[in-house]
């Protein structure tokens, strides 16, 4: 898989301005559910694309037409609602989401990895979504990219607010990680953080 940088990527959408002008700060796009699978790491191109390509299966093997949804994106998070009945099939927040990315396999897929606590551990699932083309897959992945960093700039203002009124520093809900061992990270290699949106 080839990542991209997010300047080059944005190079191909039309004008400067065109997250701000879309929805007003949201994104809505009518795509296909393919549905859910569990993902082993939070942040992981191969994994998220293992899992994406179970998701698919599933939803193949099931032969079972995908669900038309409406997918908004805003810097609270994702809502997935029923194309045809507008009825609520799903909602992540901001908070939630570790990863997405528009699929190297599958060209029109978009995929957002979603972390999870079952039982006191951390799991992670990605909900997999079929668009009509790659550039809309592309650009749902995009706008998750510029939901983050709105919602990074707002929690930063609010930082700033309460600093001045005398407030304690808050810490930003991405800033708690569980406890990794040893063992777990001796293999890993850290020498370049894993980009949030990874393109084909």
């Amino acid at each position: 898989m080839i990542e991209l940088c997010e300047e080059w990527a944005l190079a191909e959408c039309e004008g400067e301005g065109w997250w701000r002008e879309a929805h007003d700060g949201r994104s809505s796009s009518e795509v296909r559910y393919a549905g859910v699978a569990p993902v082993e790491r939070a942040a992981s191109a191969p994994a998220t694309a293992l899992a994406v390509r179970s998701a698919l299966h599933t939803a193949k093997t099931l032969n079972k037409k995908l669900q038309r949804v409406n997918l908004d994106i805003s810097p609270k998070g994702i809502l997935v609602s029923d194309a045809d009945t507008q009825e609520n099939v799903l909602s992540v927040s901001i908070y939630r989401i570790s990863y997405c990315s528009a699929d190297a396999a599958n060209a029109r897929v978009f995929a957002v990895v979603e972390g999870k606590t079952a039982d006191g551990d951390d799991a992670h699932v990605v909900h997999v979504f079929v668009c009509a083309r790659r550039k809309q897959a592309r650009a749902l992945a995009l706008s998750l990219a510029h939901a983050f960093n709105d919602a990074y700039q707002a929690w930063q203002a609010n930082q700033a607010s309460s600093l001045k009124s005398g407030g304690k520093r808050l810490v930003t809900p991405w800033e708690h990680f569980p406890d990794e061992s040893e063992e777990e990270t001796d293999g890993e290699s850290w020498n370049t953080p894993t980009p949030l949106v990874t393109f084909a």
